[in-house]
């Protein structure tokens, strides 16, 4: 499930194009304008395209699908036709959907995302700030892990204003995965439900939960 565990908290949603009093400030400073603009991205909806590709470039999957977020710690990603598939964080259980296997994985939240930058987006307020450096380059921010702990090696982030027009991570494995944004509604009203787990009729649960 780690390409899951990526592809998720890709998900997961922030931030904005750069303006050069950005590119001025040392790397406290570019942290905290970061967080800033987190910090008032409440919520998040948006179609998206996804790319996956190698180390040499070659495309190895293409998927279109649809996101919501809500501060702090939901998150809804689905995975529309032939790769259907659903993940669900509810800020305490992650659980992926596969409607291939008929099969349900619940995680421990934190575990799950344990090590992985994107989980940055959904909580300005982590402590986890502390285990990453932030810089600004060309019209985005780069998130990066100071420890080699965990799956994703580089976390990039495209604004345009306040508008998160997309993200890019790069794992381990030297694969790229693209996403882009949108029909984009961001800081709207969200039904709350949205992000409460049903058990569909039929599937199995595979809890990978602590007892």
């Amino acid at each position: 499930m780690k390409k899951t565990t990526t592809i998720i908290w890709l998900l997961i949603s922030c931030v904005c194009l750069l303006n050069q009093a950005f590119a001025q400030g040392d790397a406290n400073d570019v942290k905290q304008q970061l967080k800033d603009k987190l910090y008032n991205l409440r919520t998040y909806e948006a179609n998206f395209t996804q790319t996956v590709t190698d180390s040499e470039g070659t495309v190895l999957q293409l998927a279109q699908g649809k996101i919501a977020m809500s501060q702090p710690n939901k998150l809804y990603w689905e995975l529309l036709e032939p790769n259907e598939s659903v993940l669900l964080a509810d800020g305490d259980t992650l659980w992926t959907i596969d409607s291939f296997m008929e099969q349900v994985v619940a995680y421990e939240q934190n575990s799950a995302i344990e090590n992985n930058p994107l989980i940055l987006l959904t909580d300005p307020h982590s402590q986890k700030w502390q285990d990453y450096n932030v810089a600004v380059a060309a019209g985005q921010f780069i998130i990066e892990p100071i420890s080699d702990n965990g799956s994703i090696e580089v976390l990039r982030l495209f604004f345009e204003g306040d508008e998160l027009l997309g993200l890019e991570t790069r794992d381990t494995q030297q694969q790229t995965s693209r996403l882009a944004f949108s029909d984009i509604s961001q800081n709207g009203d969200i039904l709350q439900s949205i992000f409460s787990f049903s058990m569909p009729i039929g599937y199995e649960l595979d809890d990978q939960r602590n007892p």
